[in-house]
């Protein structure tokens, strides 16, 4: 793909020198990227286009991975789009084999007569609807994806002799193929800037009034939480722990108080000192693991044991581009 390899390498270039930061705008800059490469891509042989279409979306994945391994929102939209490609694989299969019917011997001869419909056998319809009621994984899109057969093959299997029709569906099916895979990778990149209004919503319930919430650092996601709880008139104090070595609780601090919530900055050492006045720990996330771990900024253990020592509850908000399918441990600092 020529038209795309100059994109692929640039936004590389960014991952490897981190210039692009943050889970959001590293996972809305992978999407729109992949959704270039679906739209470039050219389908060679239309015997297995969503094959075809996983193969090129899961070598430009490779390449992002490996350029930064420590943004996992990466990986994430990676496996998402590959699970998009299959499950628009599985619809288009499904549509085109609801007007096929089973051969069966009958003595009804105005059935065998006027039934213009192309036959299958029960064994090819049962595969069918095997290969569609599939549960997806997740876990092996990245490897391997398992693509249901197509329906153009299904239909020179029962003795097409058209050529032309034949080659004029296929790349009617091809178009329609990376139509459908755009327009849900489009619906992606919506769910990923709207991320923040379906947490937002839940502040309420979390929030009561006149409480005491830590943080620490700074997180989009948390200040976004707060904003609507202050809006729904919750009256609340804010304790934000700076956050060292980069001490973004001072910007998050700068924020809430423009907002008018009432905040005190403290440093990461009076975290414990404080603990037993807070109600509730509300923090962000660099990634949610699939094993219930979490992938945070340095001095977030901390604040986590503090929490349990003195069992107030801990809240963590995330998206679900954070959300990750990987179970490995990862040892490595997130500043």
């Amino acid at each position: 793909m020529p038209d795309v390899q100059p994109l692929v390498s640039d936004f590389v270039l960014k991952l490897k020198r981190r210039k692009v930061e943050g889970s959001h705008a590293v996972a809305r800059q992978t999407a729109e990227l992949l959704r270039s490469v679906v739209s470039q891509h050219r389908m060679v042989s239309s015997a297995n286009q969503a094959a075809a279409l996983a193969d090129a979306v899961r070598a430009v994945g490779e390449q992002l991975i490996a350029a930064n391994p420590v943004e996992l929102a990466v990986g994430n939209i990676v496996r998402r789009v590959l699970h998009i490609i299959k499950e628009e694989d599985i619809s288009s299969t499904a549509v085109g084999i609801e007007g096929l019917s089973v051969t069966v011997d009958s003595d009804d001869e105005y059935d065998s007569e006027h039934d213009d419909r192309p036959a299958l056998s029960a064994a090819v319809l049962a595969a069918h609807a095997r290969n569609a009621l599939r549960a997806p994984s997740l876990q092996t899109l990245l490897e391997d994806i398992p693509v249901s057969p197509a329906v153009s093959r299904t239909a020179s299997s029962t003795g097409d002799s058209d050529g032309k029709s034949k080659s004029a569906g296929d790349k009617s099916s091809t178009r329609k193929l990376k139509h459908d895979v755009i327009a849900a990778i489009g619906d992606l990149i919506d769910e990923i800037d709207s991320c923040y209004e379906p947490i937002s919503e839940q502040a309420v319930e979390l929030i009561h009034q006149n409480e005491v919430i830590l943080t620490l650092g700074r997180s989009r996601t948390v200040k976004e939480f707060l904003y609507a709880a202050k809006e729904k008139k919750r009256s609340f104090r804010v304790f934000v722990a700076e956050g060292a070595p980069r001490y973004q609780g001072h910007v998050l601090a700068k924020e809430l108080v423009e907002k008018g919530v009432q905040t005190t900055v403290i440093t990461d050492s009076a975290v414990f000192a404080m603990i037993s006045r807070v109600n509730m720990v509300i923090v962000g996330a660099h990634a949610i693991m699939a094993n219930g771990g979490v992938i945070a900024p340095v001095g977030m253990n901390m604040v986590a044991l503090a929490a349990q020592r003195h069992a107030v509850p801990f809240v963590v908000v995330a998206g679900s581009h954070k959300v990750s399918c990987l179970t490995r441990r990862l040892v490595y600092r997130v500043a």
